[in-house]
This record gives C-alpha cells, structure tokens and sequence, in this order.
C-alpha cells in the first residue's frame, strides 16, 4: 500500500483510537507577569497577567476553569485540540531499534549537524511534571542544529488548514538557542517548512513553545516537527502536540485591583478527564497565590496643630492620620518638611527645627516621632516634632507636607495647610467628584452630614458626620446643559434680565447679576423658574429669593462669584468651571461665602481664604443642600422622584 494512503487510514482510525484509550487528564501550567512582585515584601504594585496553559497528549483540552478567592468558576472552551503527534511524551520505548533499554523512543529519530545520529536518551528522572515517566534528553556538544523529529510518523494534515503545534523544552547552558520547525512532507518527498516556534536560551525551567502555522500547500503526506537545540548545551523535550486549530490552548486572566488573591485553576480533556485542584494540600495542586496594592497610602484625616506651654505662639507640633486599606502602612519610613513665609515655594527644613534663623535645608525631611505602630497597619497618627514656622501670619499657609510609605513600597506626599481653608456642605445632601477629593486643610469636625460619593480612590482631608462613603463610584450620568435643555418639558422663553414669575426662560451670551438687574421684588416674591443661560454668568451682587421659591441656573460656560459676594441663594449648574472669587488677588482677603441650592460643575475653584485663625472655626466656603428644589422643579423635568427615610 502506497506511503500517503496509510497516512490517510490513520486520519481517519485516529480519533477514535485517541478517545479510547486516554485516561489521562490535562495538565495545567500557569505563567505571571511579571515574573516576581515588583514591589516590597512579596506585593506587585502593577497589574498581574496570568497565563494558564493546558496541554493534553492524546482527546485533547476541552475547557480551562479557573476562579479567585472561591468565586465562582469561569471556564473557556477549546475545539479542534486532539492531539496529532506520535508517542507525545515519549513513554512508548522503540524495542525494534537497538539498542533498547530507555535510548530509542517510539516513532521519533535523531540527527546532528553532519546527518549523523544525535546522542540522545529517554530520561526517567527529569520530565514535565503531569506527563511521567520520561522525556527526551540531547545533549549537544558542537555547533549546528541537534534534532529529533517524526518525519517517520507524520502526522496527518489537510491543505491550507490552519494548525498549532506546543512542545516543552527545559534548558541547560544552551549557547544559542532551543526550538523547532514544522515542515510539510510533499508527494515527492521534499519538505516544505510552515512554522518555527518561539525560542529559549541559556537555563530555563520547564517552557512551551508555541507556533501557529497554515499548511500552505495543495497536497502532501503529512506534517512533522524538527525539535532540538542549536549549538552547544543540554535540552530536555516534553508534551509535544499538533492540533488541528489555529487556538492555543490557553487563557490569560488580567488582574488589576487591589487585593490579596487565591487563584485554582484545573483543566478537562475531550475524553472527559479532570484535572486535580487541591489549595489546602501540601504541595499545592493548581493553585497560585498572589497580592496586588497598587495605591500609595491615602485617606488623610484628622489633622492639626497645637501649642505647648512653653515657646512661642508659632512653634507647633502638627498632627495627622493616614490610611493604606490593603499592604498596609510600613514603619520608620514616615517623614515631614515644611514650608513658611520665609521661604516661600520651597519645602526642606531648618538645620534647627526650633529657630527660623537658623541654616534653610532645601529638600531635606526629617523623621517624624510619630507613636509606634506594627508594621502593616492599615491606619497610623504621624506627628512632628515641635516646629517653629516664624511668625503668627496664619492667612498665609504655612505647610507641612507629610510622607507615608506603605509595604508594597507605593509612597505618598501630603500638604498640609496649617490654619488653612476648608468648606462644609449641609442639607444631608450627596457630594459627587467624579474623581478624587484631596484638601488643603479640614476643619476640627467634619465637611458635610450626607453622602460622599467620589469616583476615584482618594478621599483627603474631607469626611462625612454619617460615614456615608462611595469610594471607586463610577461616574453616573452627567447633566449638562445640553442634557437639561432637551430633558424640560416647555419651550424657554428668551429674555433680557430677570423675571420674578414662574416659567423656563433663556438668555443668549453672557450675564451678569448685579445689582441693576436684579429686578425689584425677586427676593421676596413665589416663584419657580429655570433659566437657561448660553454663555458664562457673573455674580456681583448677594442674591436671595424667598423661602418657598426656586430659581436654578443652568450655564453653558463658567459660573464666576465675586470676592464681595458673600450670600447666594440659587442652584447653580456650570458646563465648565465653578469659580468662589474669580476677582480674587495675591494677599487679598476675604469674607465666607454662603451658598444655598443645589450646585455642579465640571470644575470648582475654591479660592476663599479667611484671614487669621478664623478658619478653625469657619468655612471658607459654606454650601446649603435645599431638596425645595428637586420637589418643586420636577414638572419642568418630567420624571424626577426622592425619598426620604426618618432616621
């Protein structure tokens, strides 16, 4: 019988002959990037991609499963992964070629450089765990390609069908390289090369090499792998397969979030075998331990200054606290400099702490005396020595700036304003940034009674009377002034100035409210009006309207307060920025600025400083949540609703 047509009779027995006989489960390899923690004591702080890769000698892989933390399963399915490679781990000994006795391996010859015979002998010591009781071992000691290959036991293939072929190598001193080619057996004999693997070098532990190929030919016998080491050293072979599929058996699981993690993983073949998974055996069977804290410490709060007995009235110790959730935070690393009005736009220290004429040290930190803690402690109170910051002008800022270094090694700086400002907000209202809140300073009690919702992961120097937190809130639905014009139910009526009647009003180009176009009786009088206003408005003059009423602007540019203006009693919605004294000037002062409504933009600029100590206190800025307005605007908007639960 002609050479291709016993070929083709094997095509055709394979598959069944396969499944009949595999009682072996897949085996499950997994790879890490990066290959070690990338940060202190065992954490990566970058993500973490994990590739799982099964191969199975004989059905071929079914599925991948894997899950973290005991979540539940998530398993990718594989066709096509029969594998197609004669005597895959090369447990099957050539009795007919002597000499036998572990040296010769069914289906599978060898040859050097000169078309000699490469030395080569089954190894029962060292093989690819999963895969006993042998492998192939070469051990080449002049240059050239060393290979072994089944060019004596193709394996089947159809023309232009798109293949994958695997083998496991592991390396020994090899100077040039270890891989392998696939090649094409034509009718008349000659070869074709379709594929050449990834390479390894030098001393590897167990690696597969992958290659996907297309059988670009229109008739051939069959296909054959040439695997070994090129040039001088020692390679091991394992696990090799061809499968009909252009699909790698394998899933890469991308993890980014902090945490501590677990993951099992076990494979299945197409013959309904089962790979063992067992975290609580000693080994570990399928299972892969990992951390991830890729925040810095964050989370300030709590913060202060005070005065001893003795000294002057500006030599304080400064006070904070400081939260890492995850690594938690690492000792003796924590750390100040300082900034007065001596040296302005320069953090370092004085050579003595205690005297501001003393020698000015740029950039240089000292350590803190905070109390001690243990070292991954996820909350810490850092302290400063007693330091003096030369003069009682607290309505400049004078700054400490903290660090804090937590033991995965991420690192954060924090300013501190002594004195600084700070803003409340009441009503029990929601405070959304779509990102981060980060202050300067925060007062002795807290910055709002409602909800705060950020979408970032820092919350500095800004806490809730509630312990109301949404923190990595995604960003919800954005309100702009496009959005609002097409969501009200009447037409808006262009005007020219203000009106004191209810409706939906217009103004095109910018406005400014003063005290000549606020018309008489607009503070006194009930209404409920929405105007809409293509342009940036600019508020000069304190405005009020009357308890029961509601007057919301909604602004196509920025909305921007004058430093005179000290009382606003509107809802305020900027399509740009929100600005509390646009007018404001180095070293100006100003008074707090009350605001009541409901407020958003795309930016707020708090620019509000009180002089002297008054913003121990005081807020700079004081915003008033009024939910008059959600109630008595909802028919301009259609569908609006709001609950409220009595405590």
């Amino acid at each position: 019988m002609p050479k291709k047509y016993i070929y083709l009779l094997a095509l055709v027995l394979l598959p069944f002959k396969t499944w009949a006989v595999d009682t072996t489960p897949p085996t499950t390899t997994y790879t890490i990037a990066p290959a070690i923690p990338d940060g202190n004591n065992g954490w990566y702080v970058t993500p973490v991609k994990i590739t799982l890769s099964a191969t199975d000698l004989d059905s071929g892989v079914r599925t991948i499963n894997y899950r973290l933390n005991g979540g539940n399963w998530v398993t990718k399915s594989f066709t096509d992964t029969m594998n197609l490679a004669p005597n895959a781990s090369f447990e099957i000994e050539d009795t007919a070629v002597p000499p036998a006795s572990n040296i010769n391996t069914l289906g599978w010859s060898a040859r050097d450089p000169d078309a000699q015979v490469t030395p080569y002998t089954r190894d029962s010591v060292d093989y690819l765990p999963g895969y006993e009781n042998f492998s192939i071992r070469i051990n080449a000691n002049s240059g050239g390609w060393h290979w072994i290959s089944n060019q004596g036991n193709l394996a089947p293939a159809t023309p232009y069908s798109n293949m994958t072929a695997s083998v496991w190598v592991k390396a020994n001193a090899v100077e040039d390289y270890a891989a392998f080619e696939v090649y094409a057996l034509l009718d008349d004999f000659s070869s074709v090369l379709l594929g050449t693997s990834n390479q390894v070098t030098g001393t590897t532990d167990w690696t597969q090499l992958y290659s996907d190929f297309t059988v670009n030919v229109s008739s051939l016998q069959g296909i054959y792998m040439q695997v070994g080491v090129y040039g001088k050293g020692i390679i091991n072979i394992d696990g090799v397969t061809i499968n009909d599929s252009l699909v790698t058996s394998s899933k890469e699981v991308n993890i980014g979030t902090d945490g501590e993690y677990i993951m099992e993983y076990y494979s299945t073949d197409r013959a309904g075998n089962n790979e063992t998974y067992n975290c609580a055996a000693n080994p570990k069977l399928n299972c892969k331990s990992f951390k991830i804290d890729s925040t810095p410490p964050g989370n300030w709060h709590d913060s202060g200054a005070y005065r001893g007995l003795f000294g002057n009235a500006h030599q304080l110790w400064v006070y904070t606290t400081v939260e890492d959730p995850t690594s938690g935070l690492s000792t003796f690393t924590d750390r100040y400099t300082y900034q007065t009005d001596k040296n302005p736009g320069s953090f370092g220290r004085f050579s003595d702490i205690l005297s501001c004429n003393s020698t000015w040290l740029p950039n240089s930190s000292l350590f803190l005396i905070s109390p001690p803690f243990i070292p991954g402690a996820h909350s810490a109170y850092l302290l400063t020595p007693k330091t003096d910051f030369c003069n009682n002008d607290w309505k400049t800022c004078k700054t400490v700036r903290f660090y804090s270094e937590d033991m995965a090694g991420n690192s954060a700086d924090k300013d501190y304003c002594i004195n600084g400002p700070w803003i409340r907000f009441t009503g029990a209202g929601i405070i959304r940034a779509n990102y981060n809140i980060d202050m300067l300073s925060e007062p002795e009690g807290h910055n709002t009674d409602g909800l705060i919702d950020i979408g970032g992961p820092s919350l500095n120097y800004f806490t809730t009377s509630r312990d109301w937190e949404m923190i990595n809130n995604p960003m919800t639905t954005i309100y702009s002034y496009d959005v609002l014009k097409n969501m009200v139910s009447t037409t808006p009526t262009t005007i020219t100035s203000l009106r004191t009647t209810s409706g939906v009003y217009q103004i095109n180009g910018n406005f400014e409210i003063k005290n000549s176009t606020i018309p008489s009786g607009f503070g006194s009088t009930s209404f409920n009006q929405i105007v809409f206003l293509n342009g940036d408005l600019t508020i000069t003059n304190n405005i009020n309207i009357a308890a029961g009423s509601t007057a919301a602007f909604v602004v196509n540019g920025d909305i921007k307060i004058a430093k005179a203006v000290d009382q606003i009693a509107l809802a305020l919605f900027a399509n740009n920025g929100f600005y509390t004294a646009y007018n404001i000037s180095e070293g100006d002062s100003t008074s707090q600025l009350l605001i009541k409504g409901v407020f958003s933009a795309h930016k707020f600029y708090l620019q509000r400083t009180l002089q002297g100590t008054n913003n121990e206190d005081s807020p700079a800025e004081d915003f008033i949540y009024e939910p008059k307005y959600i109630t008595k605007l909802k028919s301009y908007f259609g569908k609006s609703s709001v609950m409220w639960i009595k405590e």
